[in-house]
């Protein structure tokens, strides 16, 4: 999560094998011990590092809010890269389809956990503001138009990439220029 205190290389493991199993299993299956037999370590090397699991849950929220970040940071320098870093955010590979299921898994149990809800609306707001910074320099470089309302715009990319994300969670063998295509197409609309 921005501005969260960074992870150790071994709370990056274990929230990484945390984000697996939220992945592979489900939310609600991952404990201590489901973690631990993930990452290859004993649960006490796990409870160790994170004595709750609500502790453990919100190392693996703050990791995959990296992960992604980072993707999206690498894919914007590159400057061969013609396609947007949102692209990302979706489930195009198997990294990627790890966060995003776990996305939309913290997603769907914030609902119900009021301590899940304020770390998911407080990323959320996070990505909001990054993309009204996005805009707002776009704008000034004369690369967006000025009369763009960047909040709404910020709003509705949102819910493109959400929606994409959500829709096509569970279509694996969706093609990733597919994806790319809906998302390029998406962002022009919004952003013309």
């Amino acid at each position: 999560m921005s501005g969260s205190a960074s992870l150790t290389d071994a709370q990056a493991a274990i929230a990484d094998a945390a984000i697996t199993v939220i992945a592979d299993r489900g939310f609600d299956v991952v404990s201590v011990r489901s973690a631990a037999a993930e990452a290859g370590m004993s649960p006490g090397a796990v409870q160790y590092h994170f004595p709750s699991r609500q502790l453990l849950l919100q190392a693996a929220f703050q990791r995959s809010v990296q992960r992604q970040d980072a993707r999206a940071l690498a894919a914007g320098r590159d400057a061969n890269e013609k396609r947007s870093p949102l692209r990302e955010l979706l489930p195009i590979g198997p990294e990627q389809r790890e966060d995003a299921l776990a996305w939309v898994a913290f997603g769907a149990a914030a609902s119900t956990r009021p301590w899940l809800a304020e770390l998911y609306r407080r990323e959320l707001d996070s990505f909001r503001e990054k993309l009204e910074e996005a805009f707002s320099s776009a704008i000034e470089s004369g690369r967006l138009r000025e009369d763009l309302d960047v909040s709404l715009a910020a709003r509705l990319v949102t819910a493109l990439v959400n929606g994409l994300t959500l829709d096509y969670i569970n279509s694996p063998d969706t093609d990733p220029a597919e994806l790319d295509a809906m998302l390029e197409s998406g962002l022009a609309r919004i952003l013309a």
